[in-house]
């Protein structure tokens, strides 16, 4: 499976971001075979085609559409790139929580490591003329960059986020809150990290310093969901792309993931779900979407 990496010095000082449009940024992979990088995305297309294969679900390329994608999340794009208009918003993990000295910038977001909602909106077009008014500015001050950029591209950037996670969470009915419940922004990524070690709840409320009511409060404010409805969105995500997106049996993904015997993860997964490992995957390979 093909990565690719973010190039740091493409304008000839280390800066762990980029932005531009089609145009300015021609060699963007719009590829259909299976592929992940190690970086953020948000792409908003002004006018596209086809759709795109994110991790689990399938998100329709169209005029006015932002796709959100995180780090290393497994994508396959069936598009006509010759057709497309866009704009991209690339960077990796320090840039944001260097530049805004806040380690769970990211996790604050919700259209980021979001297991459970659409990593899609469809914006208006104030909203989308104000972005591009800014996006213009972003790439006017990287190609003309100055001791004192950083200033403009962070304050810049900082709107763009925020702005779109308020869209978000107003469609999906999600808090759009980040300068507070830091319970909640830990939690989730912890989650990221240890998911596959850790499913009780305890450990976690441990972790962060709170008692399981304290955390259960918390998650459910921001997410509106449980702790434990979280673990789970988060566990069968991970079993879900290895069986999608490898060759492992099911004895070898419940090893990885600490299940200790394989008929416990496949109860485990039909439960949630409705079907065995073997029939999701046998789903899957047979071209049915499964979101």
């Amino acid at each position: 499976m093909k990565l690719f990496e973010f190039s740091k010095n493409k304008y000839g000082v280390e800066l762990l971001m980029d932005i531009g449009s089609y145009a300015d940024i021609s060699n963007y992979f719009f590829e259909n075979e299976i592929h992940y990088t190690d970086f953020y995305e948000i792409i908003f297309f002004n006018s596209g085609n086809g759709y795109l294969i994110l991790d689990q679900q399938r998100i329709d390329v169209k005029e006015n559409t932002v796709i959100f994608i995180s780090p290393f999340q497994k994508r396959r794009w069936y598009v006509d790139s010759t057709k497309i208009d866009c704009y991209f918003l690339l960077f990796q993990d320090d840039f944001l929580s260097s530049f805004f000295a806040d380690k769970l910038f990211t996790y604050r977001l919700q259209y980021f490591y979001n297991k459970f909602n659409p990593l899609t909106i469809n914006v208006e077009a104030q909203l989308k003329n104000q972005l591009t008014d800014i996006f213009q500015e972003l790439i006017s001050e990287l190609k003309q960059y100055k001791s004192d950029s950083e200033h403009i591209i962070r304050s810049l950037i900082y709107f763009i986020l925020i702005k779109l996670n308020r869209v978000y969470a107003s469609i999906y009915q999600l808090s759009s809150e980040t300068e507070t419940n830091n319970i909640a922004f830990g939690f989730k990524q912890l989650l990221q990290s240890k998911v596959l070690i850790h499913r009780d709840i305890a450990y976690y409320a441990q972790n962060l310093g709170v008692s399981r009511i304290t955390l259960t409060k918390n998650i459910k404010d921001q997410f509106g969901i449980t702790p434990s409805q979280m673990i789970d969105e988060f566990l069968l995500f991970e079993i879900k792309s290895r069986l999608m997106y490898t060759t492992s049996i099911v004895k070898e993904i419940a090893d990885v993931l600490n299940f200790s015997e394989p008929n416990h993860l496949t109860r485990y997964f039909k439960r949630h779900t409705g079907m065995t490992p073997v029939e999701f995957r046998t789903t899957y390979q047979n071209g049915i979407n499964l979101s």
